[in-house]
């Protein structure tokens, strides 16, 4: 049995189910009627444990939601509004990958989804992808997915939408062996003939609430004024006035027209006094000359309640239980994520899942046909690797710059880690054909959410499937890389080639992990968030080219520079655990109102003032301190500055600077339009670079968007420490103190983030996500000027020669 008392939820300001009382018993269906936005769907999806309500209690079978849902998923089934299949599967891959899912046994599946295939007439077509379904075909596919494992409940909204009439009844029929077999179903539809035809029971929602309920006769006794019946009389009477006087006493209404009488009698009357007033009437009809020669009862159409329950006016819907409006206690606790012990040890569980998710997922990203142009573009580098090696070394200026850098190393730094990066990037890029980036891209996460997996699982349905496969894509480039280098006479490093697969695996864990939180972060963004999504593959390649590159060039710090990716990892695991829901996963961001977008927004820069002033301190500081130290010490140059470090001798008595003349040519066209390109560039990058930093800083706590501008800083102030003798003072003064002032401001901005995920505790998620929101806003409001500003500067001085 299905029970539900008092459900409510909301969306920001939007009342979407406002205190529903539900009851549907074993072997009914419950047909749920009402306008769009009524709250049907919201509802399902509540009893589902997909969204949560903010008060209520639900039972299913006496399991409570949330406490029992793991158990509840397992015995459910869901068809949505839409069919949300995935198109480049046929309908046995389909239906065998979820009843995986629902835990049926392969035997098992094998023969429900060969028979049922056939008992909806799409054996035939079961060489087909999906794709080509029309709608009605999708429609059964989705209902046989939802009924393979034989649920106790059935929850199917609008289930015969784009249905044929034929296709329809057969829908219907099915519907009702599944009732007949023991399932307490809800149906959601907009046809009203429909609802006739299947329900049980029919409940009207109305603005989040129901407002009638009841079988079909119930509802039509509580809307008219009783039973209708229609009689077609032979004639017309001849005492009309005294048969109106024996109506008025038998009957609660009447209307008689010549040869047409129509009365009411109450909805109780039981069908043997039915038949006697019956056989009164036609005698009191035969004395008056006027006997009926037809009788029939005139039915009030489902349409006809359904009309008046939408026309019945606000104030008589009913409040909620337990008093006023607002003061019934939630059954749904906070969200509290999972934790970091359950979220590492559920990964002992996954090589079941990760068995059957890996081949299912690859071979529909293999059918989507990206992975050639990637391959093409990796081939291409490969064909540069075997170029370069018949020179043995890069062509041109980086030839020399890499020699003089990496020495015996130069050819294997060049070629291998540009092939790393171009194989991991670009592979990252097209990887959106598995795990739950997939799922929400194509609008069908809402099906796998029903499913038995658990909130672990999911994450690790995002996570494990595609760290494998960019381990083995990037770890046979490389091997081809090596084997290039060996096949033209060069030394390969194959001692690296554990080292690569390595970070290829660790880099393509922690972008997944980053995606996951992309997803509750930015849902407004479709899969997982626009400018985070397009920075956080590239970002991810280069990252992992830093450690890359120190062990190719056999730094003693190569395998310490591990740690730096290894503990990333770990803080994203346990920040989307911690920060994980389900619901999240499910918003689109979208609302009734669309905010008005200010560009300077006051309020924000008042909040935050304290973090911006922070990253003002971070920067004027250490430029103060590196200023002073370098004036007190008599330093005019970076050569001194090296020397009074120990790192290169210099001889300050030879070093004397004398201002440059100004030799400023006069201004012309050419000059001004390629100084206002040069500020417009700059501007753009510059506004670019501070985004990644953001981004970059954010996966490691925030340490080198703080080491970054304290550094930016401490080397502005040396610079500003040489005094006005100094070469290009003009330029550091200028430009590049707007530069410093823009990365200051970008950190100061960016502080509240980076708090959060240090000391955070309890609904992270909900800060982080407020956190992100000031950080745009300051963005637009400060950090873009200040950009705009150094672009003005490079235009000045470049237009001024």
């Amino acid at each position: 049995m299905i029970l539900v008392e008092g459900l409510r939820k909301s969306f920001a300001d939007v009342r979407a189910v406002d205190g529903v009382d539900v009851t549907v018993e074993q072997g009914e269906i419950l047909v749920l009627l009402g306008q769009n936005g009524a709250g049907k769907s919201t509802t399902l999806r509540c009893l589902g444990g997909i969204l949560r309500p903010d008060a209520g209690t639900i039972s299913l079978d006496g399991l409570r939601l949330p406490e029992k849902l793991n158990e509840v998923r397992s015995r459910l089934g869901v068809v949505p509004d839409q069919a949300r299949l995935y198109g480049r599967n046929t309908a046995p891959e389909y239906l065998d990958h979820f009843g995986f899912l629902y835990g049926v046994p392969a035997d098992v599946r094998k023969k429900r989804i060969a028979a049922l295939l056939e008992r909806f007439e799409l054996a035939d077509r079961a060489d087909t992808v999906l794709a080509a379904y029309s709608r009605g075909m999708a429609q059964k596919v989705s209902l046989i997915r939802a009924t393979l494992h034989e649920p106790d409940w059935i929850f199917c909204d609008e289930p015969t939408a784009g249905l044929d009439p034929v296709a329809a009844a057969d829908m219907r029929r099915y519907l009702g062996e599944q009732r007949e077999r023991g399932a307490a179903l809800i149906v959601t539809t907009h046809v009203l003939g429909e609802a006739e035809l299947m329900a049980d029971r029919i409940a009207i929602m109305k603005r989040g609430r129901i407002v009638k309920s009841g079988t079909l006769d119930e509802l039509r006794a509580e809307t008219g004024q009783g039973r209708r019946f229609v009689a077609a009389l032979t004639a017309e009477p001849r005492d009309a006035e005294s048969l109106r006087r024996w109506l008025r006493e038998h009957t609660l209404d009447f209307n008689l027209e010549r040869d047409r009488l129509t009365y009411v009698i109450p909805w109780d009357t039981q069908v043997a006094a039915r038949g006697e007033l019956a056989a009164a009437m036609q005698r009191e009809l035969s004395s008056h000359g006027a006997p009926f020669h037809e009788l029939e009862e005139e039915q009030i159409s489902l349409e006809s309640v359904y009309l008046a329950a939408m026309a019945g006016k606000d104030e008589s819907l009913p409040a909620l239980r337990g008093g006023k409006e607002g003061t019934s206690k939630s059954s749904s606790p906070a969200i509290s994520g999972i934790p970091a012990r359950e979220m590492f040890g559920s990964i002992r569980k996954q090589g079941r899942m990760l068995g059957h998710a890996l081949p299912f997922y690859v071979s529909s990203w293999w059918r989507r046909g990206d992975l050639s142009w990637v391959m093409y573009l990796n081939a291409f580098v490969l064909l540069l690797v075997g170029g370069t090696s018949l020179f043995g070394q890069l062509p041109g200026q980086a030839g020399q710059v890499a020699q003089r850098f990496a020495g015996a190393q130069a050819l294997q730094a060049g070629l291998l880690l540009p092939l790393f990066f171009m194989s991991f990037a670009l592979l990252e890029s097209i990887k959106s054909s598995i795990g739950i980036w997939w799922e929400k891209a194509q609008q069908s996460l809402e099906v796998l959410l029903y499913t038995p997996v658990d909130d672990p699982s999911l994450i690790w349905l995002e996570v494990l499937p595609g760290a494998v496969v960019s381990t083995v894509w990037v770890t046979l480039w490389m091997a081809a890389g090596m084997a290039m280098l060996t096949f033209f006479g060069e030394k390969a490093p194959w001692d690296l080639l554990p080292v690569f697969a390595f970070v290829a695996a660790v880099t393509a864990y922690w972008a997944a992990m980053g995606r996951m939180l992309g997803f509750m972060l930015f849902p407004r963004e479709g899969a997982s968030g626009g400018a985070w999504s397009f920075l956080l593959s590239p970002v991810s390649a280069a990252v992992a080219d830093l450690p890359l590159a120190l062990f190719v060039f056999r730094s003693p710090f190569a395998t310490a520079s591990l740690l730096l990716p290894i503990v990333a990892c770990v803080a994203l695991t346990v920040l989307c655990g911690v920060t994980f829901d389900r619901e999240r996963l499910m918003e689109t961001g979208v609302g009734r109102t669309r905010r008005r977008r200010v560009w300077f927004a006051t309020g924000v820069i008042r909040r935050n003032a304290a973090a911006l002033a922070a990253g003002a301190l971070l920067a004027i500081v250490p430029a103060g301190v590196a200023a002073a130290l370098t004036s007190n010490a008599n330093l005019h140059s970076w050569s001194e500055v090296a020397g009074s470090a120990g790192i290169g001798q210099h001889e300050t008595s030879g070093i004397a600077y004398e201002p440059v003349a100004n030799t400023t040519s006069p201004t012309n066209g050419v000059t001004v339009a390629a100084a206002g390109l040069a500020g417009v560039v700059g501007t753009l990058a510059l506004m670019l670079l501070l985004m990644v930093v953001s981004f970059a800083a954010f996966f490691l706590l925030g340490l080198p968007a703080v080491l970054g501008v304290m550094t930016a800083s401490v080397l502005w102030g040396i610079q500003l420490g040489f005094g006005a003798s100094a070469p290009l003072e003009g330029w550091l003064v200028g430009a590049t103190g707007f530069a410093l002032l823009a990365l200051a401001l970008n950190t100061g901005a960016a502080l509240p983030i980076y708090w959060s995920l240090v000391f955070g505790s309890g609904r992270r998620l909900d800060r982080l996500r407020d956190a992100w929101t000031s950080y745009w806003a300051l963005y637009r409001s400060l950090v873009i000027p200040a950009c705009v500003l150094f672009g003005l500067v490079v235009f000045r001085l470049l237009a001024a020669g």
